[in-house]
């Protein structure tokens, strides 16, 4: 039995790509970096091409080239090409790039006969064109396959940046008349057709992350991470719980020591602060997260022994849950898992 386990559940994943596919108005595509999302970039490309996925989006020439051979399908670069060997990687791979600066236009004027994709920056101030430039700018001999803009404020549904960002989004689009247009993420997916463009792009959601801030998540989970019980031991009142002595039992005390800690991807901000569960029920940790290693107070589950599997997030404790323990979000807990982790 593996110390750490990360399982990916398919049912529950292509049950969420299904939701955001029935809620696009058009064509739904899927982000991809980071390994998916750090859930294995490969595995999710097989299962979205099966289901008849035409639009991935990777950061990175090489993130593209790893599932090329997975699918015939249009793989977007989003950070463009940087560089002379990167326009050879894209061409010779078959990627499109998301062009987002003069300079990586200027690169690509000589490949114009390939295809690449125009991000606009409309008030994230993050990647793409500035919006109020685009008259200094000549895109008129490139074969530009989709316009994109990304909304800085999807989660929070009516947050007025949406608007604005939209308006601004509106006016670009002259200058590119009859290129489909691609906006939504998976929030923007959800709030509104008038959000979505003509290819949307489903991230978060897809791997079961929340993708609104303190609404009820509308996706199923998708990822579980447990953790193996190393050791159980009894401690009687007054005992000092790992590093800095930061916990003291206060009386007996049945202690489960599970072996994942921060190398694993568990923030020692849930030292004295988190909890995971077995079999639905819930354990605090106690004392401070360590390297590979939590303690656990189980006294109330006396039904755990050595060996069994905890859960760190899954079904009993959302991966928000953990992300909002910890002030972080869904997307930095799963792409922290580490690598020493079992994954099914």
């Amino acid at each position: 039995m593996a110390y750490k386990r990360f399982t990916f559940s398919e049912q529950a994943f292509l049950a969420n790509y299904a939701l955001f596919k029935t809620r696009s108005l058009s064509a739904c595509g899927a982000v991809v970096k980071a390994n998916a999302y750090g859930t294995g970039a490969r595995r999710v490309v097989s299962l979205l091409h099966q289901e008849g996925c035409q639009h991935f989006f990777v950061a990175t020439p090489r993130e593209g080239i790893e599932i090329r051979d997975l699918t015939t399908a249009n793989i977007y670069v989003l950070s463009g090409p940087m560089n002379d060997t990167a326009v050879q990687q894209i061409t010779e791979h078959e990627l499109i790039p998301v062009l987002n600066t003069p300079d990586q236009l200027k690169l690509w004027e000589s490949n114009r006969e390939f295809p690449c994709a125009i991000h606009i920056d409309t008030g994230m101030n993050r990647l793409g064109f500035d919006c109020n430039s685009l008259d200094d700018l000549d895109f008129s001999s490139l074969q530009v396959r989709l316009l994109m803009t990304h909304l800085a404020c999807a989660d929070e549904p009516n947050h007025p940046q949406n608007e604005i960002q939209l308006t601004q989004f509106d006016r670009v689009k002259t200058y590119f008349p009859n290129t489909p247009t691609s906006i939504g993420n998976s929030a923007a997916i959800l709030i509104g057709e008038k959000f979505q463009g003509d290819v949307t792009r489903a991230g978060i959601g897809l791997y079961g992350g929340n993708p609104f801030v303190n609404q009820e998540s509308p996706v199923q989970p998708v990822c579980t991470l447990e953790g193996q019980v190393l050791q159980i031991r009894e401690v009687p009142p007054n005992s000092p719980v790992g590093y800095s002595a930061s916990f003291v039992s206060s009386r007996q005390t049945r202690i489960a020591v599970v072996g994942v800690g921060y190398a694993d991807g568990i923030s020692r901000a849930l030292s004295n602060n988190g909890s995971v569960a077995f079999r639905g029920q819930r354990m605090p940790i106690i004392g401070k997260v360590s390297m590979d290693a939590i303690h656990v107070d189980c006294t109330q589950v006396s039904d755990l022994k050595e060996n069994d599997l905890v859960e760190l997030f899954g079904p009993t404790i959302s991966v928000d849950e953990v992300a909002t323990r910890t002030n972080t979000i869904a997307y930095e807990i799963l792409t922290h898992v580490g690598n020493a982790t079992v994954r099914e």
